[in-house]
């Protein structure tokens, strides 16, 4: 099972990748936590107990 944070990792990293711009790592990481953590709190209201993989 991929945790609910682990998703939102992901869905943050995919959302600024796809921004392109060039910053400076202390700004990269304010924006990240902006982005990721809407996502999670999201995330943990749709999916109180993880999101389970079907493989």
């Amino acid at each position: 099972m991929i945790s609910n944070e682990q998703r939102a990792h992901d869905i943050a990293i995919a959302l600024l990748q796809a921004n392109g711009k060039d910053r400076k790592p202390i700004e990269a990481y304010h924006e990240y936590i902006n982005t990721l953590l809407p996502i999670l709190k999201e995330i943990d209201k749709d999916f109180p107990n993880g999101i389970k993989e079907h493989i």
